[in-house]
């Protein structure tokens, strides 16, 4: 049986929320539980996302209300807030990417610090219920822990080149793609399971254009689709200034969707 706490410390990297196992998702083309995922494009058959600019990142903070859809009903979710601030590791500036989630049955934690070029990993500590993970990032590889009520358990591994940790590195990178009719990009995303790190291989596709409410007026916006195996999350990026303004992810329990406050 795989550890709950480690099984949800892997849905950090998807945006989910946070009792939703997201390593046993099993979501279709649409969205839709249940359904056959899209085939994945081999990996080797569409170029890497690009080295991000961390130069075009600024300061934010980001709100989203999370529900819940199951058979037409709606439950509340509480909040999910991702912060970005400047910040340092040993003494070299860089980013912070803050996240955290209340008002759902647990509350989580999630911190990712990055270098301020590329958005390069460098630190990351997430927290749980009782479960808490740390890791340490050299340009390959990464070291830490994962202690939960089941103990503590310590891994190395490498890191593919570009790798996708969490919820709010993952919008902050797609905001800044050159995204447009078409786009498509590989990417690997880095996740956890029984405290075993493992990458997945990944897929940014713009699936279509669309218009979104947000702040009581609708704005044009890209609908991103990011398929790493069975797991897959739609994020809707605003055409102008790009910013992700709602997300979407089927799971087990249902829809589970985050619609931007602000």
């Amino acid at each position: 049986m795989r550890c709950p706490s480690c099984r949800a410390l892997a849905a950090l990297a998807l945006s989910a929320a946070a009792h939703t196992a997201a390593a046993q998702q099993t979501t279709g083309a649409a969205g839709t539980p249940g359904a056959a995922a899209t085939p994945l494009v081999a990996p080797d058959s569409i170029s890497p996302i690009p080295r991000p600019d961390g130069a075009m990142l600024h300061a934010a903070s980001y709100t989203y209300l999370l529900t819940l859809t199951h058979n037409g009903t709606q439950t509340p979710l509480g909040t999910r807030t991702v912060d970005v601030s400047d910040a340092a590791v040993g003494g070299v500036p860089g980013w912070l990417i803050a996240e955290r989630r209340v008002g759902s049955p647990v509350v989580t934690t999630d911190s990712l610090w990055v270098t301020r070029a590329d958005l390069a990993p460098e630190r990351w500590v997430a927290t749980i219920d009782r479960a808490q993970l740390g890791v340490a990032f050299t340009r390959d590889s990464a070291f830490g822990a994962v202690q939960s009520y089941r103990g503590r358990a310590s891994f190395a591994t490498a890191v593919p080149p570009g790798a996708l940790l969490t919820g709010g590195m993952v919008e902050r990178v797609v905001e800044l793609l050159p995204l447009r009719d078409g786009y498509r990009a590989s990417a690997s995303l880095l996740l956890f399971d029984l405290a075993t790190p493992r990458a997945l291989d990944a897929e940014l596709v713009v699936e279509r254009s669309d218009r979104t409410p947000v702040a009581g007026r609708d704005v044009d916006c890209w609908v991103v689709v990011l398929r790493a195996g069975v797991l897959e999350e739609r994020l809707w990026v605003t055409r102008q200034s790009p910013r992700v303004v709602r997300t979407e992810q089927a799971t087990q329990s249902g829809l589970l969707v985050g619609v931007s406050a602000q």
